[in-house]
């Protein structure tokens, strides 16, 4: 079987071609618009629950996993269904076509469309299939421990300063706020810091537990990435305050659930649902970016380099690359010690 011959690339891959699209709305908000009902908030939020049902894909792609296989549960490349669950691609079994960094596109099959290599033992296909979806879904869970551990590494590189200062209402409440004044602490390599001051504080409750923190934590950063604060660094455009709060909520939601975190947003959203026919005109590809702006925040340490400060703030970058000349100096003087012995 052809598969490039029997799916047409250059259509899937036209749908992120932002050239043709309006300034406004890029390719992924025209994938949105092609299904009649998006702007229903009761069918918006079936769209979010199939995306979080998919947390070892990017978000953009698990939209063009649901607008090409809406049933779709648990898609692998036939390498992988092979190697890792000893299952084969059924010979009617049609692909969905994802996107990869510096790769045109990936070929995916469902769960559905694969079976069993080795038939030696008769065994429920019904069982198997969702023993594997449960092992993989918990397989990309972490605890909430190493998510805040990895957002306190990383929030500085964004010019965040996070305390626990937030004293107004209740445990709940959190704000980000433009404030150069407070001093921050970026990392640059092992135990060598750079100070700088902050361009952004973000601000929770001392009362909150550590999943409150952190649900709120996203729910800021979704105001930050989907850009609602006025800032130099990106190009304004006019909300209204709904249309804020519900990106950031959406932005919230979909990382919370994908990392499998219980969140209050899904109560933001629900109500919305139930209150309003239609969502707000929001902008999904800003939604979009943010969850993968996020979800690198919280996954793993990030590179000082690669992060927004460093990208957007000239003073500190010269004090990032004068910090790590001088390491790179420093150990060129311990290996130049270590061949003298």
């Amino acid at each position: 079987m052809n598969l490039k011959k029997s799916m047409s690339e250059d259509k899937q891959l036209d749908l992120f071609n932002e050239e043709k699209r309006n300034k406004e709305r890029t390719s992924i908000d025209r994938l949105f618009q092609d299904v009649k009902q998006y702007r229903n908030s009761s069918e918006f939020r079936k769209k979010l629950e199939f995306y979080t049902n998919f947390p070892y894909l990017g978000v953009y792609n698990a939209a063009l996993v649901e607008q090409q296989r809406p049933g779709a549960r648990f898609v692998l490349t036939a390498e992988k269904w092979k190697d890792e669950y000893n299952r084969k691609i059924r010979s009617n079994a049609r692909p969905v076509i994802i996107l990869l960094p510096f790769y045109p596109v990936e070929f995916l099959f469902d769960i559905s469309d694969t079976k069993q290599i080795d038939k030696t033992r008769k065994v429920d296909e019904n069982i198997i299939i969702e023993q594997i979806i449960n092992h993989h879904l918990a397989s990309c869970k972490s605890d909430v421990s190493f998510y805040m551990k990895n957002l306190r590494e990383n929030l500085p590189k964004y010019g965040i300063h996070y305390n626990t200062d937030y004293q107004v209402g209740s445990e709940m409440r959190a704000e980000i706020r433009l404030d150069q004044s407070e001093k921050i602490y970026v990392r640059v390599h092992k135990d060598r810091y750079v100070a700088h001051h902050s361009h952004f504080v973000i601000s929770v409750s001392s009362r909150a537990d550590e999943v409150e923190q952190l649900t709120k934590i996203l729910h800021e950063l979704g105001h930050l990435f989907c850009h609602h604060l006025a800032y130099p660094w990106w190009k304004d455009r006019f909300y209204t305050r709904e249309e804020k709060e519900f990106e950031a909520e959406t932005v919230s939601y979909l990382v919370a659930k994908r990392l499998g975190i219980s969140t209050p947003s899904i109560e933001y959203l629900s109500n919305y649902v139930d209150k309003k026919g239609n969502i707000p005109s929001i902008l999904i590809n800003r939604v979009f970016e943010a969850v993968d702006f996020i979800e690198q925040l919280v996954k793993e340490p990030r590179d000082v380099t690669k992060c927004l400060l460093y990208k957007k703030d000239e003073a500190f970058k010269e004090k990032v690359d004068k910090e790590k000349e001088l390491i790179k100096q420093e150990q060129v003087k311990i290996k130049a010690n270590k061949k003298s012995f």
